[in-house]
């Protein structure tokens, strides 16, 4: 039976690095052969992140609530989350999505990692803090954060 709540630390450690773009704890949260935005491999990933920070302005607050287990394995699970996310500018906080994500997750060396991730978004998504033209909105399951 997978561990619930070592997953739910990985997810959150997850939005935690993702929100602070921290590179390292970034990268510890992946498996080395996992796909995500369009990317397959965990230094790919990390890149991918890395490079899109730095067209953005705000900073982002990714809030993942009610995770249960669809999925249940020794090694592998598949978790559904809702995920609340937040713009920060200045001073002035906004709800910019909500939405579901179903991670794949595996435990490699020891660690559980994320592998893989569906999302659906309850909202068309663009970034909020670039340029409009800049970024087409995704909707449905192709849509990530």
């Amino acid at each position: 039976m997978a561990d619930l709540l070592e997953i739910q630390q990985l997810l959150y450690r997850y939005c935690y690095a993702h929100d602070s773009r921290n590179e390292e704890m970034l990268r510890s949260c992946f498996a080395e052969n996992a796909e995500l935005l369009g990317a397959k491999g965990r230094d790919n990933i990390v890149a991918t992140f890395m490079n899109g920070y730095k067209q953005l302005t705000s900073r982002r607050r990714h809030v993942l609530t009610n995770s249960f287990l669809l999925q249940d394995g020794e090694d592998e699970a598949v978790v559904q989350s809702y995920i609340t996310l937040y713009l920060i500018e200045g001073e002035q906080l906004s709800l910019h999505l909500i939405g579901v994500y179903r991670d794949h997750v595996i435990k490699e060396d020891g660690e559980w990692k994320i592998l893989g991730r569906e999302a659906e978004m309850d909202v068309p998504y663009t970034p909020g803090d670039v340029k409009p033209g800049d970024v087409k909105p995704v909707t449905g399951a192709a849509a990530k954060s």
